[in-house]
């Protein structure tokens, strides 16, 4: 008896019949159906069929089941590796849509998590973070084909106060450098206050990446906040400040963790912050309104009133042009220095005018 044919796009494998078909890409798979039977089989075939044509006419269906998670653990690898402070703002984005499809995260929904951020006493820029990471998830899964809009376009940001513009005097300087009795704080506020360097990337420095012999010392630092690696010149004040820590030639980190009353057990092995020992100090000496981050607004405060041309400032500090435009405003000298230019320019440019005026007429 001749054995019946198969129908198209149906064939065997062993005793189990498989199927095979284009999908909504247009490209040629295969899959089992881990049956015998043939009309099983055809069965199959048919539902898949029907799947792919519907994706082919409706091409966003394939995204309905895809959740809010998918899009995270894509999104995350690159990402907490780049921003490390995401890592700790993800809990609360997970405590509102962990497990949520992604569907279901419409524009109402995200403004509410971020209005009831606002309304539990979180500033406005912090809220604003938390819009970036979901709206960075989503962009990403974009980009990437993985989903194909993303609810937080249609989110403003929350209005944030104009940035401090606090920078340190030099009889505050001057008045923490003679105070201050910790090595390791008072080389922070030294090197922070004469590089610009922010203080993430001065504490997790290895000494294979701060160069001190030579001409030139500089620190090198890989990773910064804009993505582009930055060699910062160290002044030889800096460079004998960070001969004289405990850490020079006995850690691979020039500012080493070590246990403390919170973490007996530090994760990372270098120093994470300063900003207890540094409130303490400003403290006890009568300094308000000033923080640590506030030290690395010093040098380019100093360096544009002492009249440096702000795109030299900004290769120097890696600030974007707009960020210096605060520091441009902060002392009366500097405005009247400034002032004083435009004058020189104007009355120049006119007694110039003037006496070649006065020869033409004289010849």
């Amino acid at each position: 008896m001749k054995a019946r044919r198969l129908p198209r796009g149906v064939y065997r494998r062993g005793d189990v019949l498989w199927i095979r078909l284009k999908g909504a890409d247009g490209k040629l798979t295969r899959e089992t159906t881990g049956q015998c039977d043939v009309k099983v089989a055809e069965t199959i075939l048919a539902k898949r069929r029907a799947e792919a044509a519907m994706l082919s006419h409706f091409p966003t269906r394939k995204f309905e089941q895809i959740t809010f998670d998918d899009l995270r653990e894509a999104w995350e690898p690159a990402h907490l590796k780049k921003t490390p402070s995401f890592r700790y703002l993800l809990p609360r984005v997970l405590e509102a849509f962990g497990g949520a499809k992604a569907r279901d995260m419409t524009p109402a929904k995200v403004q509410e998590f971020l209005d009831r951020l606002r309304s539990n006493g979180l500033s406005a820029s912090s809220v604003n973070h938390y819009r970036t990471i979901i709206n960075s998830i989503f962009n990403e899964a974009i980009r990437h084909g993985r989903y194909d809009v993303n609810p937080i376009r249609a989110i403003h940001q929350f209005r944030e106060p104009p940035g401090r513009d606090r920078f340190l005097s030099i009889e505050e300087f001057r008045l923490l450098m003679a105070k201050c009795k910790d090595p390791e704080l008072r080389t922070v506020i030294l090197v922070l206050c004469m590089t610009t360097l922010r203080l993430r990337e001065l504490l997790n420095r290895r000494w294979s990446e701060v160069h001190l012999d030579g001409p030139a010392p500089y620190v090198s630092v890989p990773h910064t906040k804009t993505g582009v690696p930055k060699k910062t010149p160290l002044p030889r004040v800096a460079v004998e400040a960070l001969q004289a820590l405990p850490s020079y030639g006995n850690n691979d980190y020039a500012f080493p963790s070590r246990p403390t009353t919170r973490w007996r057990n530090p994760k990372k092995p270098y120093r994470w912050d300063f900003g207890h020992e540094f409130r303490q100090l400003v403290r006890s000496l009568g300094i308000e309104n000033v923080r640590i981050h506030d030290l690395r607004h010093t040098g380019p405060s100093v360096l544009l009133m002492q009249g440096i041309p702000g795109d030299v400032v900004r290769k120097i500090t890696g600030h974007r042009s707009r960020e210096l435009e605060r520091y441009q405003h902060l002392s009366p000298v500097f405005r009247a220095q400034t002032v004083d230019l435009i004058a020189h320019v104007f009355l120049v440019t006119h007694l110039l005018t003037q006496w070649l005026r006065a020869r033409r007429r004289k010849k």
